[in-house]
């Protein structure tokens, strides 16, 4: 069950803080997190990202099957107010927002929920690229072999980083600060390299701004590119009707 929550907001510094200290851990989730979390993602987050995570539109970004890490990532830069790492703009100041009303603990526990939904990926391979025609095609190859691939991994799926317990490489673990691009679609892409390169969005690897960002504004390129994103999905395996994704 939700516990019950305070009227006062968190301090946003605390939060950072502690979702920094949170990306250095390897946390244990109970089944009462997973029930919290589904909860408030129901609450809080499906009426854009969908009851899985799995809408993807031009603006919003798909978040099923995206790396934990990442994700923390990305909701410690949206809660700062440093202008070197922060997430701006009218989607940064709406997220925010509801970040504030959530704890710490809050936070991990959606995060947790969205880890245990089983999905597919559907579209992202060389076959069914080829099978889309030449512009799929070229797209799929400048996905996997134009530098992306290098960080975001084969077929935009991320790229596998070794455990550090095991020490083998686990394809449930990535790199907090790579995030797999896979399902994402051509606008949201567009505009993250925009933004990359004209300063509004901060953080991420220089590469990001000095040189994929200008190298992707070739409209050729990014028009293969979007012709293979646009019938990528990452579809929850509960969906009743996956099919309508092909």
């Amino acid at each position: 069950m939700m516990s019950n929550r305070v009227a006062t907001r968190i301090n946003p510094v605390s939060v950072v803080l502690s979702l920094i200290l949170l990306l250095s851990e390897a946390p244990v989730f109970g089944e009462e997190n997973v029930a919290n979390g589904r909860v408030l993602f129901t609450e809080k987050c499906a009426v854009c990202h969908g009851a899985y995570g799995e809408v993807s539109t031009e603006v919003i970004p798909n978040i099923l099957g995206q790396y934990p890490g990442y994700l923390l990532t990305q909701i410690q830069a949206f809660l700062s107010d440093d202008p070197k790492t922060a997430r701006i703009g009218v989607a940064g100041s709406l997220k925010r927002s509801l970040l504030l009303e959530l704890s710490v603990q809050d936070i991990k526990d959606i995060v947790a929920y969205l880890g245990t939904i089983e999905y597919k990926i559907v579209g992202a391979s060389k076959e069914e690229a080829e099978a889309r025609g030449e512009l799929a095609a070229s797209g799929w190859w400048l996905a996997n072999y134009a530098g992306c691939g290098n960080c975001h991994g084969d077929d935009f799926q991320g790229l596998r980083v070794r455990n550090p317990g095991t020490g083998e490489i686990d394809p449930e673990i990535g790199a907090p600060f790579t995030p797999k691009l896979v399902g994402l679609k051509y606008g949201y892409l567009v505009r993250q390299l925009q933004d990359y390169q004209d300063g509004r969005r901060a953080g991420g690897l220089s590469a990001m701004k000095h040189i994929m960002a200008p190298l992707f504004q070739t409209p050729r390129m990014m028009q293969a590119i979007g012709r293979y994103a646009e019938k990528v999905y990452v579809v929850p395996v509960i969906d009743p009707d996956p099919e309508r994704h092909n």
